[in-house]
């Protein structure tokens, strides 16, 4: 034992120095002195020992072990100096990539891979190019600032992509936004937080949706229809399964809510349908019968008009295939009324169902008897035709005779003789006898077609129209020759007695003119009429020539009086042109009436001078109508250039342009075209012809376009009429609103049709905003009914109430203002805000009344503890609350501040802004100094409350402490807050 302490080893010495020779002779190669360096690296208590046996062995995973055990700080910052260099890839340590990385994701602590990461960035730049490991780090560190700074620096675009995506807070991307420099990444980010905004709205949408969803469901039980109901529920089932599918985005307590309200009106409808469907189906198998008989009915009526078509249309030429289609259509009654009996075990004594059947047997007789029927129909069919042909032939003579009276009136004027005329009366007899005979054999052909037709049951329409046609050409034929003659007659007798009255009256002249006219038309009458004239004619005639021998005589005296109306007429003023015109006519009218019909020549000079006076007086009445015709013609002259203007700017427009565009243009020029001046007839006739040659063409593409228009607008109009009868009325409004869109890029339709087209389609718009309209009105009164239903509760919440009962109150309330709209729901948010403002308010007067009560709590105690003043110090104390009453309680005796009280006083003076005596001016400026020096060293001073704590803890308060107890009790009067 003693040789073995006498010469142990050196690394055993209990000297440092000794110790530290023996590590630079020890190899860390040899197994037993690398044991050795570790026994003094870990164990030895020396940090110098300890560093240099961590020198010799150089090995990172000793350093690193160091680090975390070392107790001696000298050691253990030098061994996390080491690491942190080997990190680098500083110092005589080498560490592969792998380590490197194995270290960082394994090893390292949080702070230190924060710590080391910006370092080794500088070393190198790549580090961070590696996912795995840039992925490890961050769920290791698991902060968003050290998230940031691998995003910026050194992530790779894969990486920075993930966590774009994996990120869900805004506020973080949008400050990473900011701080990004590369547009598509910026692209990405914003990207990112509109598709988060827009999942943080889609609970809500998904609420709203299965609210809606759940009101329909519910809507249900308002319905009778079990046909209906059922479509609806499927549809209703289909949709809410579709959203229900999505229910995860909500709470549980929401989803549970759903689910439950989804299950109860399930139950709700099927127990409904369960009760109205009996009811139900008996309803419609009652309107199955009633449809089947109503069916039955309308076959009975179609197969009636069958057989009458096939009767009154198709009797002559019907083919097999005509019978057949009939015959379908009355097996198609007898078929119903099987069904109907099947139906319905009472149809066999129906009286109406016998009735049918009746009918249906009368229909089968008539089928029946068609053969028959059908020849004689086309015998009857033959003797129409006679029928005809001996009608065209009488129509035929009687035109041919009214061409005979017109020769003969040619013939009379022609020859004028007795024997001429008595040769075209005997024709005209001829022409009488054989129209006679025609009319005969026309009427014995009626009788046999009258005869015929009794065997027939109903007679074709067309063959009854063309009988009645072929008989009233005749007779209108004779009626049309009688009225003829009898007109002719009438108008010879009037003209007679027009005659023998201007006679009588003294008109001699114009009875003389007017009987010349009268045997014009008394040559023209036929033979067989002018016997019943002709004793007056033969009388009139005799009269007419005694007074032609009186003309001479009476023209004389006349005809100056003329001469000296037409100098009159000259000279005078011509206001009217009408009137004067007329004027000139009379006069010239009144002079060749006294023109005798044989002169001599001394009267023949005098008739020549007044006729050249007569000429020339009426010449120069005429000028002023010159010159206004003149006018006329300028005027017409113009209005032809213009037309022609007009017809050229027709001419020359592009029918290509836009049809929008056409329409203005040419309704513009139609209008110029019809506003223009008057032209003479002829002309206008060919400006006209003109006029429609070039606007056809532009008329028919507007009026296409206004057609199709007018189609396009209809459809509209349809739309907008079945809008009316959707059950969405808001999916409808917006349809409707869509409609009047597409109205607005639709053009015009044309005068006439644009007007009531719009009419109907803003009725049909009217009705789907009407009913938005009511339907809103009824969805406001029931969110008007919850707002003063939720003003209620929170009217009758208890203002008083500790926080938890007034938070759950108020929570309780605003938990159903989610389906309110914004205006209603801001309505309660402002009662609720009136209520927590009024709370509020009352907290904190209570505080301020709490302080005040404090503050003079504490006066009092202060009072007190020097012998004035009155009070229980037990309550005073409760009052003052357990901080102030444990501050209070410290003033022992132990000074422990390093200022004195009056400093104190005056520093709490200064904190208040509270004057101090003249005395204590310079501890003021000493005190104003050091507060202002904490401040800037420090960055805060000390406050009221801590100066007040510091003066009552700093002694016993003496009898010599009386006049500074006095201005900290002013202070605290005044500033009763610093008492919190």
């Amino acid at each position: 034992m003693i040789f073995s302490r006498i010469f142990a080893p050196s690394h055993q010495s209990p000297k440092p120095e000794k110790r530290m020779q023996a590590i630079e002779s020890l190899s860390p190669e040899k197994a037993q002195e690398k044991t050795i360096l570790h026994e003094l690296a870990f164990n030895d208590e020396d940090a110098n020992v300890s560093l240099a046996a961590l020198e010799k062995l150089n090995s990172f995973v000793l350093w690193l072990k160091m680090s975390q055990i070392a107790k001696q700080s000298r050691v253990k910052k030098a061994a996390e100096k080491k690491v942190n260099a080997a990190l680098l890839g500083e110092g005589g340590v080498t560490l592969s990539r792998q380590e490197i990385f194995s270290f960082l994701t394994e090893t390292a602590n949080a702070d230190l891979v924060v710590q080391l990461v910006p370092q080794m960035l500088k070393k190198e730049p790549t580090l961070l190019q590696d996912d795995a490991l840039a992925n490890a780090l961050i769920e290791k560190v698991a902060k968003p600032s050290f998230t940031q700074f691998v995003f910026l620096e050194g992530a790779s675009p894969q990486l920075q992509t993930h966590l774009i995506n994996a990120h869900s807070d805004v506020s973080d991307l949008q400050k990473l936004a900011k701080k990004v420099l590369d547009d598509a990444l910026t692209k990405q980010i914003n990207a990112r937080i509109d598709a988060i905004k827009e999942a943080a709205k889609r609970p809500v949408e998904l609420k709203k949706q299965l609210t809606l969803g759940l009101s329909k469901y519910q809507a249900l039980l308002d319905k009778s229809d079990v046909e209906t109901i059922d479509e609806k529920r499927n549809e209703l089932e289909s949709e809410l399964t579709g959203l229900f599918a999505q229910i995860d985005l909500l709470t549980s307590e929401e989803r549970a809510d759903y689910e439950e309200k989804r299950a109860r009106i399930g139950e709700q409808l099927e127990r409904y349908l369960s009760r109205i469907r009996p009811a139900w189906e008996e309803k419609q198998q009652a309107s199955q019968r009633a449809n089947t008989r109503a069916l039955c009915e309308q076959q009975l009526t179609y197969a009636k008009e069958q057989v009458a078509w096939l009767y009154n249309n198709r009797l002559c030429e019907a083919t097999l295939a005509d019978v057949a289609t009939v015959n379908e259509s009355v097996r198609g009654v007898e078929a119903t009324l099987e069904q109907l009996a099947r139906l319905d075990d009472e149809s066999a004594t129906d009286k109406r169902i016998t009735q049918i059947k009746r009918s249906v047997d009368e229909l089968n007789e008539q089928l029946d008897r068609f053969s028959m029927q059908q020849q004689y129909g086309q015998k009857l069919l033959i003797k129409l035709q006679a029928l005809e042909d001996i009608a065209a032939k009488i129509v035929s003579a009687g035109d041919s005779e009214s061409d005979k009276d017109a020769r003969d009136v040619s013939v009379e004027e022609a020859s004028a003789s007795t024997e001429d005329l008595s040769q075209v009366n005997g024709g005209d007899a001829l022409q009488s006898s054989s129209v006679v005979a025609l009319k005969a054999e026309f009427d014995e052909a009626r009788q046999a077609y009258k005869a015929l037709s009794c065997e027939i049951d109903a007679i074709p329409k067309a063959l009854s129209k063309r009988f009645n046609a072929a008989t009233s050409s005749v007779n209108a034929k004779e009626r049309a020759q009688k009225s003829k003659e009898n007109e002719q007659v009438k108008h010879i007798r009037k003209h007679i007695s027009v005659i023998d009255n201007l006679i009588a009256q003294g008109k001699f002249r114009v009875a003389i003119s007017k009987f010349a006219k009268l045997q014009e038309s008394y040559a023209a009458l036929p033979g067989s009429a002018k016997k019943y004239v002709e004793k007056r004619f033969e009388k009139t005639a005799g009269d007419v020539s005694r007074l032609e021998g009186w003309q001479d005589y009476l023209a004389a005296p006349r005809k100056p009086a003329l001469v000296e109306e037409a100098k009159a007429l000259a000279s005078a003023d011509a206001e009217n042109i009408k009137q004067r015109s007329e004027a000139i006519k009379y006069l010239r009218k009144q002079w060749l009436s006294l023109t005798p019909s044989s002169s001599t020549s001394e009267e023949s000079s005098d008739d020549a001078l007044l006729q050249q006076q007569f000429d020339d007086a009426l010449e120069k009445a005429f000028e002023p109508c010159r010159a206004h015709y003149a006018k006329l013609d300028a005027q017409r002259a113009a209005a032809r250039e213009q037309r022609m203007s007009i017809i050229a700017t027709v001419k020359a427009m592009d029918i290509n342009m836009p049809e929008a565009e056409l329409v203005k243009v040419f309704d513009r020029v139609s209008k110029q075209w019809h506003a223009a001046g008057q032209v003479e007839r002829e002309i206008y006739e060919q400006l006209k012809q003109e006029w429609k040659a070039v606007s056809s063409p532009i008329q028919a593409k507007v009026n296409q376009w206004q057609s199709d228009n007018q189609a396009q607008k209809r459809a509209l109009v349809t739309q907008a009429c079945q809008l009316a009868t959707e059950e969405d009325v808001a999916g409808a409004a917006d349809k409707a609103q869509q409609l009047q869109s597409q109205w607005k890029q639709v053009g015009h339709a044309g005068k006439r049709e644009e007007s009531k087209l719009w009419a109907e389609f803003k009725a049909a718009n009217d009705t789907v905003f009407e009913r938005l309209k009511a339907e809103r009105k009824v969805q406001n009164n029931a969110f008007n009914a919850l707002v003063d239903s939720l003003l209620k509760q929170v009217e009758a919440v208890d203002i008083n109430s500790d926080d938890a009962t007034f938070s759950q109150s108020i929570s309780d309330v605003r938990a159903q203002l989610t389906d309110l709209p914004k205006a209603q729901r801001t309505k309660v948010d402002k009662k609720i805000d009136s209520l927590e403002s009024k709370r509020a308010a009352q907290a904190k007067n209570a505080q301020s009344q709490a302080r005040l009560a404090r503050a003079q709590a504490l006066i009092s105690l202060l009072q007190l503890s020097v012998g004035e003043g009155s009070g229980d110090e037990q309550s005073l104390a409760e009052t003052l609350g357990k901080r102030w009453s444990s501050v209070l309680g410290q003033s022992t005796g132990n000074k422990t501040t390093q200022h004195d009280r009056q400093w104190l006083t005056v520093a709490l003076e200064v904190a208040t802004g509270m004057p101090s005596p003249d005395a204590d001016a310079s501890i003021r400026s000493s005190v104003q100094l050091q507060m202002m020096t904490s401040k800037l060293e420090q960055g805060e001073a000390a406050t009221a409350p801590d100066i007040l704590a510091d003066w009552l803890s700093y002694d016993s308060i003496s009898e010599e402490d009386n006049h500074l107890l006095q201005r900290v009790v002013s202070v605290i009067d005044t500033h009763p807050e610093i008492v919190a």
